[in-house]
């Protein structure tokens, strides 16, 4: 980890030495195109289509669902509040024995 620190420490100081230290010619004063991505907005990333795989009851096989995000997550939603609703609708609990 040391080491590692050491490293990236070095290659700054090259970097730094290898750039001028004078201003700037007028022809290296231009600016040159970039594009900047970030991340998608809310909506945007809601509407994705992401793919991935469940295991089914009774099978070895997984099974690939592929669903917006925004689906998925109104669904894990779901199977919980059920899961929450049929495990608190026990008539009895282990202690109880």
């Amino acid at each position: 980890m040391l080491s590692a620190i050491f490293l990236i420490a070095a290659l700054f100081a090259q970097a730094a030495a290898e750039t001028p230290a004078g201003p700037a010619p007028a022809a290296a004063a231009s600016v040159s195109s970039v594009v900047v991505r970030g991340q998608k907005s809310g909506m945007a990333r809601d509407n994705e289509v992401v793919c991935h795989k469940e295991k089914v009851l009774g099978t070895l096989f997984p099974k690939e669902v592929c669903a917006r995000r925004a689906d998925l997550a109104e669904r894990r939603q779901m199977d919980q509040e059920q899961t929450r609703a049929a495990t608190s609708l026990r008539p009895y609990s282990a202690t109880s024995h």
